[in-house]
């Protein structure tokens, strides 16, 4: 109505009278609710309801120098469920397959060599099977099933970076962050991490409040954490033999960075803090600005080793739940769609990025509109990762 249309603009002018970032943040995203509505009204015309952008590649051609030539992006769908408690992670894959994401990454210069997705149906009921003959971790739920799934996404992984290619993994819940980066430290041992995420997802079986494995891949796979795997059911093989000799796969943890925490369990802000993990929680974002942050975490990462590759694994619920809401843990406050989009294209820029990941897509947790909003956005991300370019 147009009485309800007077007082938002009176809000939104308010607000920009008296800005704060966050006020500013809402006005962005009062604008981009209506530029879709407006879009879904008018079948994208002119104006705010024209919300379509081109799709350009990058002309850089120093970008993914760790990706041998032709460059081949292998597109791996991991449609892992069990690490958290709600069903429709394991649609993810398929859900930004389905919504044109080969086309577009063919359309950035790529070879799109698109394997079908881990059978994780069969692997994971293989597993269960063993349940009945096995000691099952209490704290450490569908760890059978999870550890299963994992162990066949990280051989994966490590055959594909073996071949030179870039692996893209389209999760399914972050459980497995498990299998990518243990096929990744097997591969290249010494690559540095972005963990873009809400979550710290640092936690271990004897120290979980939940006993979801989605928030323990990071926990399991340091180096500084003195945990044997092997006492986990199904995650035996983690302390398996790389292949080059050089132990089971681990990360230091400088060689990690965090970026957009804002929802940390009181164990995990104790190991952060004792283990001097470089962290930019959504205040430093808010206090120093995305470029910044980004800045100060590549600078980290890349210090003494300027030529190391980079993996980035991006949870959606890192972006504010006004623009991703179908994902299973959401937390106010995240990154605005340009923040969201920032981090991915700046990683890019530095041509070390070797493998990527996008995980907790869940459409079955928010209305239409709120799952489509969610698919779309993880589709962009996943362009912006593989080198999009807005000039």
């Amino acid at each position: 109505s147009n009485l309800h249309q007077a007082r938002h603009i009176i809000l939104i002018l308010t607000m920009l009278r008296y800005p704060s970032r966050r006020a500013q943040s809402y006005v962005v995203r009062q604008v981009d609710k209506r530029a879709a509505s407006s879009e879904t009204r008018a079948g994208g015309g002119a104006g705010i309801g024209n919300v379509h952008h081109q799709l350009f590649p990058t002309d850089d051609n120093s970008l993914f120098r760790h990706v041998a030539q032709p460059r081949t992006v292998s597109v791996i769908g991991a449609p892992m469920t069990y690490g958290q408690p709600f069903v429709g992670t394991d649609r993810g894959p398929e859900l930004l397959r389905e919504s044109g994401l080969l086309k577009d990454l063919s359309s950035l210069g790529w070879r799109v060599e698109d394997i079908p997705d881990l059978d994780f149906d069969a692997i994971c009921a293989e597993a269960a099977k063993n349940s009945s003959t096995c000691s099952v971790s209490p704290n450490a739920k569908h760890s059978l099933q999870v550890g299963a799934g994992c162990s066949a996404l990280a051989d994966l992984v490590e055959s594909k970076l073996r071949l030179g290619r870039f692996p893209l993994i389209l999760g399914g819940d972050h459980s497995i962050g498990i299998g990518s980066l243990a096929g990744i430290l097997r591969a290249k041992p010494q690559t540095g991490v972005i963990w873009v995420d809400a979550h710290a997802d640092l936690n271990v079986p004897s120290i979980s409040e939940s006993g979801n494995m989605h928030g323990m891949p990071l926990g399991l796979m340091l180096r500084e954490f003195v945990l044997d795997r092997s006492a986990i059911p199904g995650l035996e093989w983690l302390e398996d033999e790389s292949k080059d000799g050089s132990g089971p796969p681990r990360l230091p943890s400088d060689s990690l960075v965090y970026v957009g925490l804002r929802d940390i369990d009181q164990a995990e802000r104790g190991f952060i803090k004792e283990l001097g993990i470089k962290t930019f929680t959504m205040y430093d974002i808010d206090h120093l600005g995305i470029g910044r942050v980004m800045d100060l975490a590549l600078e980290h990462l890349m210090k003494n080793n300027p030529d190391r590759p980079l993996h980035l694994s991006y949870d959606i619920d890192a972006v504010d739940p006004v623009h991703a809401p179908a994902t299973g843990t959401a937390v106010r406050g995240g990154l605005t769609w340009r923040e969201a989009h920032f981090v991915a294209e700046y990683v890019v820029k530095t041509g070390s990025l070797a493998s990527a990941e996008i995980v907790e897509v869940n459409h079955t947790l928010s209305d239409g509109d709120g799952a489509d909003e969610t698919v779309k956005l993880g589709h962009n991300l996943v362009n912006a990762l593989c080198g999009e370019s807005i000039l």
